[in-house]
């Protein structure tokens, strides 16, 4: 579903943070309360130095904190220290803590449960993550995904190269890959499927990726036996990348 906000659109965490941060997670849409409370604030602490290449032209901190205040029946600060792993190639939380914010409050199992930590993760790496633009310096993720959406005339090379991009950044941030390739491409998910597996043939795709994707399209391929092939609005079917 889409969320109108003041004119400007929200479909999902992935499209969380434009270069002016004009738009927020979900997390902080879930976190918001109009008439009495603020809006839950992320506030990116200790970025390490050192970059990783976690390919496909994305880059990330290999480590960074995060500290997020204003969750609802949350009376404290949640800080996350995050890390790039290597072997999950994906951003996690490799320590969660909770701070009360003082006389009164207190920690509790019930609080501990209501921590969102997978959205604090996906919310943290979209802020740090940085995209290769050609013949231009790193963008930002809001600054990538802008100029994705306002881009026309795009081959469709072009376009299955953007996908094998897209897919790697929702990878990486911890954030549903496919779904991510599908929404700023304007296919179906089935669509974008597809466009990956001819990716994967191409050899457009580091071999983990490759087995990844290949699993997705042979799952694909059983659904579509059983029940046909799903197409979305919008979608230009599921001839693109047979």
């Amino acid at each position: 579903m889409t969320i109108s906000l003041g004119g400007q659109l929200m479909t999902s965490l992935a499209h969380a943070l434009y270069t002016d941060e004009c738009l927020m997670s979900s997390l902080a849409q879930s976190g918001a309360n109009w008439h009495t409370r603020s809006m839950p604030e992320l506030v990116i602490e200790q970025v390490d130095a050192e970059v990783v290449d976690a390919g496909d032209g994305v880059h990330i901190p290999r480590t960074w904190g995060a500290m997020v205040t204003g969750l609802p029946d949350v009376s404290g600060a949640v800080h996350a220290l995050i890390v790039y792993d290597p072997v999950l190639r994906r951003a996690v939380a490799a320590s969660v803590r909770v701070d009360r914010d003082g006389l009164g409050d207190e920690v509790t199992t019930t609080l501990l449960r209501d921590i969102r930590v997978q959205a604090i993760v996906q919310w943290a790496a979209a802020r740090v993550v940085r995209v290769d633009r050609d013949g231009g310096d790193p963008e930002s993720y809001g600054e990538y995904i802008t100029r994705l959406r306002t881009e026309e005339g795009r081959s469709e090379e072009q376009n299955l190269r953007e996908a094998v991009r897209l897919y790697r950044l929702g990878s990486v941030i911890n954030d549903g890959p496919l779904k991510l390739v599908s929404e700023e491409l304007g296919v179906s998910i089935s669509t974008a499927t597809r466009m990956m597996n001819r990716a994967r043939v191409a050899g457009l795709v580091d071999e983990a990726t490759g087995r990844e994707v290949y699993v997705q399209a042979r799952e694909q391929q059983l659904r579509e036996q059983a029940t046909g092939p799903v197409v979305g609005p919008g979608s230009s079917g599921p001839s693109i990348g047979r």
